[in-house]
């Protein structure tokens, strides 16, 4: 038979097209022009025809094959990744094109149409996933998938008068893994990290899910598109059958344990993907019964087929760099093999590459780019943990459309949690008493309920208790919800990962807080509608962010951490509470360095306008880097002259910026801090030893420079009263090293 295969360099295209070649049929395979993965397709081939052709052109597609066609495969879709699977603009644009190809297979005369549909189609789901049931999907990619398969129905059964008539079959297609995969997809993610030695940052992998072999897929396929006579239905779920369908964390374990037990895998570190954390349980009776069709290859099996695929590709590699060929040396195994270290170091930190505000891909050159910055703010190690800590790479970017300044890496592990040691100081309690008491007398919020999202240990939600109203939390970290509790606080152990979250037992909530804990999110906007959905109408809120306008006025290059993937001003947050429904009713810079916001929950939602953005000047930051790293060797060389010692207090993400950018790593002797969980620990990157402040007593040093912005004059006092009145006391104003 004459076949046509769209997006037949793409992992199920390939796959496709080689198992039609091997049964003997002759396949045009669409490509894009200039593609870069034509590799996936045999170089030459009897029965093999390469045609080049843009989606947007595949009703031209009669025009290029002389000849009436059989059957017609269509997996050509663009924009499939995390990210675009958000964009409606684009997946809209799919559907379009799509229908040129339903089109085109029209002009060919092609009998039978078979669509590469997906499970995104039925939206959340927590029980069985049958295809009769009524799709709800989330993500844009689902709707388009399944406006698509709407349409072509409508559209071929107006044709049915003209035409002899062409069938429609769409394939719903689960979770596919194997050969030729994305090097990206969770399997091949975790086989390449574990099989290196690396720590594997996972979701947290508790939902069902059903993984099945591509070999499988593909002979699936091969049913529905030569059964003889006319199929029953037009939808059919591809899937593993009910025995594969199993909580996901056993998926990873049973890979962890293929792997040979290399490579730990850390779970809750991610966000769910673009339809959110949902579970997979596909019902696949109605293949099964129609065309006899049943899965054949188990998980265990299709994993050493695939290590073993991922082992051939490998010494096909080797083998090929090691060779000379035509007077050029290979690398020799040494830089090959550091190199491969290097991109594994790196290859955790790889994120996103479209802005978390507005969706727009980021500009490929960062603002600017950090080495040897602190992995986390948080994760601090201990002494079993700080021989492997190291510094990393940071890049900083802006969105070209809505102005967003963020990371392209990774978030934290811990983002969903909330760890604060400025709960412990005076300014901090002060400062959410001041803002407690506007918000309720301004609004005449009392007697109201209060929803604090991502409470901590409950150091503000206190505060709260003070004032007539009913406080309540919610805190993904389990050990500081127990701690919350036995403080007498209404916390619930929660996160907002949704929009279907319920949030607590007590909503709907009329005013929601979140302090300084947006700009850790990698989905804010996830967030900002998990919290709407859980607010009564006309609900309030307040919001804290650091301030990007503070970090730029006073060039503070050591304000940026990794924890902080993003860096609001007030007019992107404006824009981002705007883009999730929420009126920005007033602003207010706190603390020097915080930008605070009220706002109500609004019916419209207004999408950021791009067009000319505020001229910003990032180029001080990196200026005052060089500058402060002067100004610190020349406090080291001095107090080298004099013989005297000195010490940090604050063991903060600038604190860590700082002690791991510049030589005060190398100079001070120590970090104090009153944290105590953070005591007994050693600064990220630098590895300087942080302790409690009483330990100067027994360890006194001559100088101690103050790197906890906002709370300077405070912990000032605290050193004179408590500990020195003859220590020098110095601090990071800005770009300058100051004395007190």
């Amino acid at each position: 038979m004459k076949i046509v295969v769209t997006g037949a360099t793409s992992f199920l295209g390939a796959a496709s097209v080689r198992e039609l070649l091997a049964r003997g049929h002759q396949v045009y395979a669409v490509v894009r022009p200039g593609s870069a993965n034509r590799r996936a397709l045999p170089e030459s081939q009897e029965g093999l025809t390469v045609l080049e052709l843009e989606l947007s052109r595949l009703q031209e597609i009669g025009g290029l094959i002389k000849e009436s066609c059989d059957a017609f495969l269509h997996f050509g879709w663009d924009g499939s990744g995390s990210e675009n699977r958000k964009k409606a603009q684009v997946q809209q644009q799919n559907v379009e094109d799509s229908m040129k190809a339903l089109k085109g297979a029209l002009s060919l005369g092609c009998g039978r149409f078979l669509f590469g549909g997906s499970q995104a189609e039925y939206g959340q789901c927590r029980d069985v996933m049958g295809e009769d049931r009524e799709c709800r999907p989330v993500s844009e990619y689902g709707k388009a998938k399944l406006e698509f398969g709407r349409r072509a129905l409508e559209f071929l059964s107006g044709q049915a008068d003209k035409l002899a008539g062409m069938e429609y079959v769409h394939a719903r297609i689960f979770s596919v893994y194997g050969p030729g995969d994305h090097p990206w997809s969770l399997v091949n993610t975790c086989l390449d990290t574990f099989q290196a030695g690396k720590a594997m940052e996972l979701g947290a992998c508790t939902q069902y899910w059903n993984f099945l072999y591509v070999d499988d897929l593909v002979q699936a396929l091969m049913g529905l598109l030569f059964w003889p006579g006319r199929l029953k239905h037009h939808v059919y779920n591809v899937a593993a059958g009910p025995e594969a369908t199993r909580p996901l964390r056993e998926y990873v374990e049973e890979m962890h344990v293929l792997c040979g037990g290399k490579g730990t895998p850390h779970y809750g570190c991610l966000p769910p993907n673009a339809e959110g954390p949902a579970n997979l349980i596909p019902d696949i009776s109605r293949i099964q019964e129609e065309i006899g069709w049943t899965p054949r290859v188990s998980f265990a099996e299709g994993i050493r087929r695939t290590l073993a695929e991922k082992e051939t590709v490998a010494g096909k590699v080797s083998l090929a760099k090691k060779e000379t060929v035509a007077g050029k040396v290979s690398l020799t195994e040494e830089k090959l093999l550091a190199e491969k270290e290097t991109l594994a170091e790196k290859e955790p930190l790889t994120g996103h590459r479209v802005c978390l505000l507005c969706g727009e891909p980021l500009p490929k050159t960062p603002l600017l780019s950090f080495d040897g910055m602190p992995a986390s703010a948080q994760n601090i190690p201990d002494a079993r943990q700080v021989e492997d800590d190291r510094g990393i790479p940071l890049k900083l970017h802006r969105c070209p459309r809505c102005g967003l300044v963020q990371f392209d890496c990774r978030p934290v592990d811990y983002y969903r949690d909330v760890i604060r040691s400025g709960g412990y100081s005076t300014t901090m309690t002060e400062l959410r008493r001041r803002q407690y008491r506007h918000l309720i007398e301004r609004y005449g919020l009392e007697e109201k309920k209060f929803l604090e999202v991502g409470c901590g240990q409950g150091e503000f939600l206190s505060v709260l208790t003070e004032f007539p109203v009913k406080a309540y939390g919610v805190e993904h970290k389990r050990d500081l919800v127990q701690l919350a509790r036995e403080k007498g606080l209404s916390v619930w152990e929660d996160f907002t990962e949704t929009a279907d979250t319920v949030l607590g037992t007590e909503g709907p909530y009329d005013v929601f807080l979140s302090f300084n804990f947006l700009e850790h999110q990698p989905d804010p906007g996830a967030m900002l509608e998990c919290i709407r959905a859980n607010l009564a109408e006309d609900g309030m809120g307040l919001i804290t962010v650091p301030s990007l306008e503070y970090i730029l006025q006073y060039d503070g290059y050591y304000e940026l951490i990794r924890d902080h993937i993003a860096y609001y001003s007030f007019d992107t947050l404006e824009a981002l509470m705007n883009l999730h429904g929420f009126q920005v009713l007033e602003k207010e810079m706190v603390n020097r360095d915080t930008c605070s916001v009220i706002v109500r929950k609004v019916k419209e939602r207004r999408a950021p306008e791009g067009g000319r953005l505020p001229m910003l000047d990032f180029s001080a930051l990196e200026l005052s880097q060089a500058k402060i790293c002067r100004q610190t060797e020349e406090l080291r060389d001095q107090l080298a002259r004099e013989n005297k010692t000195l010490a940090l207090w604050g063991a903060s993400h600038q604190g860590f910026t700082l002690a791991a950018t510049t030589c005060l790593g190398e100079a001070a002797s120590y970090i104090m801090d009153s944290a105590p969980f953070k005591q007994g620990r050693f600064a990220p990157a630098s590895h300087l030893p942080i302790v409690a402040p009483e330990y100067f007593c027994d360890h006194p040093v001559d100088v101690i420079l103050i790197v906890a912005p906002g709370y300077t004059e405070e912990i000032a006092k605290i050193i004179r009263s408590r500990f020195s009145e003859t220590a020098k006391i110095m601090t990071m104003r800005s770009d300058r090293l100051e004395v007190l």
